[in-house]
């Protein structure tokens, strides 16, 4: 059953902004509230101490070398100021103490009060009953700071009003009338400061109000997009090989080095027998969790595939026609397939918009990149014409290295690039290691370059070298 719409009195739309209650917005709510009210009340403070205490100085320094009155006559003159004194050391050991376990309302009230009473006393022993006490500026430092209840500040305002005209009318003597002192009292400077001051807080209240229901939003907003993060790292880790496969001949292995923003990085290994090995490398443009499931996509289309081993050209065209259409406009995958022969001690490769594959033999080095275009950025026909096959002959201790953007788009603090050219270097230079070794050896390298930088791509390598 559907629960009937009450229909609310003005009035009591009128006492909920008067008197709003944290706890009805959530205990987080509440603590928010608490935690501004400790801020602000000992911004206020410090204001109310400071103020009020220069203020004094100065006048202590001009009696001191004037002395031209005495030290009585110059404390009567200080009351005001004393009393805002005392407001801002209870305020102060109230934010530091029992603050952040109570409600401040009731003991900033009573502060208020009793430094209200001494300045209207004050203000009498001058022989003026119509003073303006400093409390106003007081209650308009605590209105915009503390996180009172409008409902609070009104109450403050009026025991401002009744504790002047009380003490003004038993103070005026009784030849005066209780109207001539209310004459002389400026209750419409009070009244409207009153009001402004209720009305002030009544806004700033809503306002916090607001920014906390957003800033509530927000987080489950990055909650929920770190849950979908962690599901597409799971999807991720799962594409990839759990291990390297044993050839004879061939030592390969691969790596993948996930970023705090999860990328689209992916590679694979078809093993056919014979001495033959598919090896897979590519990279999902974009990131997060759309990234990730074009990603597993992939990994099954390539599967269901793998009898079109033979022909790298053939396979990456049917692959391309699996995507075109199938994802978004902006969408692309960049791979490179190639296909070790090792009985033949050769490789087949071809490439789809894929970083280039360092070649390494003996001292020398290269960068093999056959002319292609991305996956599902155009149909069969104008992909076959723009996507060519390489045949490179091996030999005992040649290196091919497969990589990803990551890889040599990574940067440091000084936001230099780590580049081809160092990649060519480490491999160069550690060509005696195994495939695993030299694999592990380039990863390193570049976290080392990277440093305390943040990597924004994932890093994927994969060595294939020739025993």
């Amino acid at each position: 059953m559907s629960t009937p719409n009450v229909r609310r009195s003005p009035l009591w739309h009128l006492w909920q902004l008067l008197a709003p209650r944290a706890t009805d917005y959530g205990k987080e709510f509440e603590a928010e509230i608490r935690r501004l009210g400790v801020l602000g009340l000992q911004f206020a403070t410090v204001v109310a101490i400071l103020l009020p205490g220069v203020a004094f100085f100065i006048e202590a320094a001009i009696w001191y070398f004037q002395r031209g009155y005495s030290w009585v006559q110059l404390a009567v003159n200080n009351l005001e100021n004393f009393a805002v004194i005392i407001v801002g050391i209870s305020g102060l050991s109230l934010s530091r103490t029992s603050f952040g376990r109570t409600a401040p309302n009731v003991v900033v009230i009573i502060c208020t009060i009793v430094a209200e009473t001494i300045a209207t006393f004050a203000g009498i022993f001058k022989g003026n009953a119509a003073t303006y006490p400093p409390f106003i500026i007081a209650l308009l430092i605590l209105t915009a700071v503390v996180p009172l209840r409008p409902l609070s500040v009104a109450l403050v305002g009026l025991l401002m009003i009744v504790i002047n005209c009380v003490m003004s009318f038993f103070m005026a003597g009784q030849a005066a009338s209780f109207v001539n002192v209310l004459a002389d009292i400026p209750l419409s400077f009070y009244l409207t400061i009153t009001f402004v001051c209720t009305g002030l807080t009544t806004m700033i209240y809503q306002l916090r109000l607001r920014n906390f229901q957003n800033l509530e939003a927000l987080r489950e907003s990055q909650a929920r997009l770190q849950k979908e993060l962690a599901v597409a790292s799971v999807i991720q880790m799962h594409s990839l090989p759990r291990k390297n496969p044993t050839i004879a001949g061939l030592s390969i292995a691969g790596a993948c080095v996930s970023a705090t923003e999860i990328g689209g990085d992916y590679y694979d290994y078809l093993e056919f027998g014979n001495g033959k090995l598919g090896v897979l490398v590519g990279d999902v443009s974009g990131k997060g969790t759309s990234a990730a499931l074009y990603m597993s996509k992939l990994q099954g289309i390539v599967r269901a595939l793998n009898h079109l081993h033979e022909s790298p050209v053939q396979f990456l065209a049917t692959v391309n026609d699996l995507l075109f259409g199938t994802i978004e406009k902006n969408s692309f995958i960049t791979l490179t397939y190639a296909l070790f022969d090792v009985q033949q001690r050769r490789v087949r490769m071809s490439r789809a918009g894929h970083n280039a594959t360092l070649y390494c033999r003996n001292e020398a080095h290269a960068f093999l990149a056959p002319p292609g275009v991305g996956l599902g950025l155009a149909p069969r026909a104008h992909f076959e014409r723009n996507v060519q096959e390489i045949e490179i002959p091996l030999q005992s201790c040649e290196v091919l290295v497969f990589y990803t953007d990551g890889v040599s788009d990574a940067r440091n603090v000084n936001g230099e690039e780590y580049g081809e050219d160092r990649l060519a270097e480490i491999v160069t230079a550690n060509q005696g290691l195994d495939a695993k070794a030299l694999c592990q050896r380039i990863m390193d390298d570049v976290k080392t370059f990277i440093g305390y930088a943040k990597q924004h791509d994932d890093m994927t390598v994969l060595v294939a070298k020739m025993e």
